[in-house]
């Protein structure tokens, strides 16, 4: 008897982890079974968060669990759906500091099938792991909330950078000519609500990018993946100065990012603020080419397929 899949409602965060909910709806776009997570009371987050239960109920012969996980919190979105059942992960942020950890759950709990969302972790665990099913699907986004927002010229916010800091590759005494630049200050984020986000970037001209690799390589290691950053500023019209992953290149088939080059950061990003309709064509351009390549309905009816070559009933 082959195993329904039932993908999981992920934990319903206030602000972040959208991504997971994305992939999650998608799912259920695309008809496919879903549950409810039954959660446990905040007090017992902790503890779930911090470490596996030590026992395993026999699994269920007629039901697998896809469950949408970032490694940081690998556990605490599985549990207790690794106690009862056979649980098909699909993984963010896999780092090389998450590797054993994640090595670790995948054996404990005699994982058959997993998804990651970054090509060269999936690379590398199909080395340590020849025996499951290891399937890439680059990182997507639920485009419906971003707008295309003003012409460049138009738009009030010169320069953005939120997420990740960028002070590796632009010079901490830019001071960008009295130009408009938000970016995070005291550990408080640019954009403190998704509203506030969606807003922000349909009114910014230009944004830092580069892969995780390239700003916090102490974290990513070598590990250069898409993220959803490009998107974000893809979907908002923001011309994006800095680094494309391969995978984001490979996957629309040119390059959507200002590459530095032999160039500064500095001179790149005012060129754009001065002469905003020179790059008005590859800001629309960028826009129509996410609104076909980022979403995620395509990628579950490919995960769809692969569980059910790999014996699964969806």
């Amino acid at each position: 008897m082959r195993k329904r899949v039932v993908a999981v409602r992920p934990y319903q965060f206030k602000e972040g982890m959208q991504f997971l909910n994305g992939a999650f709806r998608a799912w259920k776009d695309a008809g496919g079974a879903w549950c409810n997570h039954c959660w446990q009371p905040r007090p017992f987050h902790y503890f779930f968060h911090r470490y596996s239960v030590p026992f395993r109920l026999p699994q269920s012969k007629k039901e697998a669990r896809l469950v949408f996980v970032s490694s940081s919190i690998l556990r605490f979105n599985t549990f207790a759906d690794y106690v009862r059942y056979e649980v098909i992960p699909m993984i963010w942020d896999c780092w090389p500091c998450f590797f054993e950890e994640i090595s670790a759950f995948l054996n404990k709990n005699k994982v058959r099938t997993a998804i990651f969302t970054s090509s060269m972790t999936a690379d590398l665990m199909k080395k340590r792991f020849p025996g499951i099913n290891i399937l890439f699907v680059p990182e997507g986004i639920d485009a419906s909330p971003y707008r295309a927002g003003k012409l460049l010229k138009d738009r009030s916010i010169d320069l953005v950078e939120f997420g990740r800091s960028n002070k590796k590759v632009l010079n901490e005494g830019f001071d960008g000519k009295d130009i408009v630049h938000k970016c995070s200050k005291n550990g408080e984020w640019v954009f403190p609500t998704n509203k506030e986000l969606y807003d922000g970037l349909a009114d910014s001209k230009v944004s830092l990018t580069f892969p995780r690799c390239d700003t916090h390589p102490e974290v990513a290691g070598n590990i250069e993946t898409l993220t959803q950053r490009y998107w974000e500023c893809m979907l908002s019209r923001v011309v994006m100065v800095g680094r494309a992953p391969f995978e984001l290149v490979n996957l629309v088939g040119y390059n959507p990012v200002i590459e530095i080059g032999g160039k500064t950061a500095e001179n790149l990003i005012m060129d754009v603020v001065m002469h905003p309709e020179t790059y008005q064509g590859l800001a629309n351009k960028n826009r129509e080419v996410a609104l076909q390549y980022a979403g995620w309905l395509g990628r579950m009816h490919k995960i769809m397929n692969f569980l059910k070559e790999c014996g699964y009933a969806v």
